[in-house]
């Protein structure tokens, strides 16, 4: 009997983890959607005396997490950033700052932190983009694709590493959390790499080439 239940259980539980899968999959889509394309600009849901000096909040239900520093939880120093979802928590939201990006122009950046998780159900991790000066996105990554933390786990380091056109304007930085669960985030580092550290911007199975322009060449 308890081989013929598990033999019939699989399928089910096949199904389940392909659903959690399509699921986060699909989160970290949206998530990384929205940071390229919308304005990244501060939210009023929390007050400034509660957040790090030259940081904003952000994200797309910033209403649905709490902000602050944290005096008892940090990787070095005294103090670190969290992020804290409320009972409930839906879509995302960000501690970000911008700046110019003036000392940056025509050279590789790599953005640093290291970030620590407490029963983060769906992800945590950092962005970079860069815009020009009409806001227009220039170069966006984050770690969502495999770089992301998740869980409860100690302090680990994660980078994004992008180049920044000359055209570039503005540089926007940040932490962000999906769902529910607390991050954490300390020792962030902006600074100039050789050409030799690879940009993390994922474009692998991208074609070298464009193909079937006049659509005969079947379907996929």
């Amino acid at each position: 009997m308890a081989i013929i239940t598990y033999l019939t259980s699989r399928p089910r539980m096949r199904a389940e983890v392909l659903k959690l899968e399509a699921e986060s999959e699909y989160t970290r889509a949206e998530t990384t959607r929205i940071l390229s394309e919308f304005q990244a600009r501060p939210s009023d849901v929390a007050d400034d005396s509660t957040l790090p000096k030259g940081w904003y909040v952000t994200g797309s239900q910033p209403e649905d997490y709490e902000f602050g520093i944290d005096t008892q939880i940090f990787h070095s120093g005294r103090t670190s950033a969290f992020i804290q979802a409320r009972s409930g928590a839906k879509g995302f939201a960000s501690v970000a700052q911008v700046f110019k990006a003036d000392a940056y122009r025509g050279k590789r950046v790599r953005l640093s932190a290291m970030l620590k998780a407490r029963d983060v159900t769906k992800w945590a991790g950092l962005w970079l983009r860069i815009d020009d000066a009409l806001h227009n996105v220039l170069e966006f990554d984050n770690t969502a694709d495999g770089r992301s933390i998740s869980g409860t786990q100690r302090w680990s380091q994660r980078d994004v590493v992008l180049d920044v056109p000359d055209e570039g304007a503005t540089i926007r930085i940040g932490f962000i959390l999906t769902g529910p669960g607390r991050v954490w985030c300390d020792d962030v580092a902006v600074e100039e790499v050789s050409r030799e550290v690879p940009v993390t911007r994922n474009i692998e199975g991208v074609r070298a080439h464009p193909e079937n322009l006049n659509f005969e060449g079947g379907t996929n």
